[in-house]
């Protein structure tokens, strides 16, 4: 502290009052930048939370053990959509409110340009960029990864969960199942209904009790029925209702399949290019290329072009952080007033425009020869135009 004092006592008047302005710009910037980023991150959780996992809480298909874990592994995936956000929210909050108190006014009375004021918020801004890069291209797609298998590690350990007594169970592609009762892994008086491509019933199958085990290889429920009967029903027969013309067969052991793919998506072993890391995404671009250049047909240019998209996108949207943050300077010094719900309000319009913007250029992904993976910095080359051209006219004035 004594060192700095001293360093302090030895600058000039000017030197001392802009160290002191970028001190306190930087530390209002970063508090209310940090609030403003973990609101949004509970925002974001609790609305994918509401998609993806509330739902299978209620219906007892995932503990709350487990459902606590997958709201922690939300959490990567949704801070490079929170950070741009929390720093266009925070800056519009602090220069809102030195804006309306006429420091601003008084700042540049004293000869303080606003490059000079705006420096701390740039370093902050760089900081969250490459914090935004690091988990943009690491650490959200290995959770994105450990969420979609924490799904399926649920399912394995407890597959019973799916099933609950005396409901009729639409969940799995295909069937309606009804059970009259359950006991550990083993089920009471089942009702199974096979539905055709029409959605009308095909089969009919009654059985004593039944028990459940998980594939791994097919990401199935197996459902094994004992002591039970079945029939081929007539497409105009309702559920319950018995045809006459169609024999009905006894058994003792039936095995089908239930599949899970309208639950968990697609396998693991076929994941989205947005759940692997850089290093993978360059490797896999590595063998399009290859690929391409042995067999340059439509499909192999539309597979690399589609992997370039996905690598420029994680970086695009790291330095979405630059773009918000160059509308948010001048528009926090010309909106002149501190209140946090009109600031939220234009916060969240920009962030709405900008991110509406990339999703309307992501539409042209299906049209390679356009370069998608080129035209994705769209939104943050106009943004940061505009928010450097309005810099430098609120700099003038």
């Amino acid at each position: 502290m004594l060192a700095m004092y001293s360093y302090l006592a030895n600058l000039s008047p000017l030197k001392r009052m802009i160290n002191l302005l970028h001190r306190y710009i930087l530390k209002q910037v970063f508090l209310a930048s940090l609030g403003a980023v973990s609101f949004f991150i509970v925002v974001l959780v609790v609305g994918d939370a509401l998609r993806d996992v509330l739902q299978q809480l209620i219906n007892n298909q995932v503990s709350w053990n487990g459902f606590f874990q997958l709201l922690i592994l939300i959490i990567p995936g949704v801070i490079p959509y929170a950070l741009p956000m929390g720093f266009l929210l925070g800056i519009l909050l602090v220069l809102g409110r030195l804006s309306s108190q006429h420091e601003i006014t008084a700042i540049k009375a004293a000869g303080i340009n606003l490059y000079t004021l705006i420096c701390s918020i740039l370093f902050l801004t760089f900081a969250g960029t490459v914090l935004s890069v690091l988990i943009n291209l690491y650490y959200a797609p290995l959770a994105d990864t450990a969420y979609k298998n924490g799904i399926v590690n649920a399912i394995r350990h407890d597959p019973l969960r799916f099933i609950k007594p005396h409901t009729f169970i639409k969940t799995f592609p295909g069937y309606v199942i009804y059970t009259e009762g359950q006991e550990k892994q083993q089920l009471k008086d089942i009702w199974l209904w096979e539905m055709d491509k029409n959605n009308h019933v095909s089969t009919f199958i009654k059985a004593r009790k039944g028990a459940f085990s998980y594939d791994e290889a097919q990401e199935a429920i197996l459902l094994k029925l004992i002591n039970g009967s079945g029939e081929r029903r007539s497409s105009n027969k309702n559920l319950g209702e018995y045809d006459s013309q169609n024999p009905s067969i006894t058994f003792k052991e039936l095995s089908l399949s239930l599949s899970l793919d309208k639950i968990l998506g697609k396998k693991r072993v076929d994941r989205k290019l947005a759940f692997y890391t850089f290093g993978e995404l360059l490797q896999e671009r590595k063998n399009l290329i290859e690929t391409y250049e042995n067999d340059p047909s439509e499909e192999n240019y539309k597979n690399k072009i589609q992997i370039q998209l996905e690598i420029q996108k994680k970086f695009a949207m790291a330095f979405s952080i630059f773009s918000l943050v160059a509308i948010a300077i001048p528009l926090g010094i010309k909106t002149s007033r501190s209140e946090t719900s009109a600031n939220l309000a234009l916060a969240l319009g920009l962030a709405l425009s900008y991110y509406l913007l990339l999703v309307v250029l992501s539409w042209l992904q299906k049209q390679p020869h356009l370069r998608p993976d080129l035209l994705v910095w769209i939104p943050n080359l106009l943004f940061q135009t505009v928010g450097i051209y309005w810099i430098y006219r609120v700099n003038k004035r």
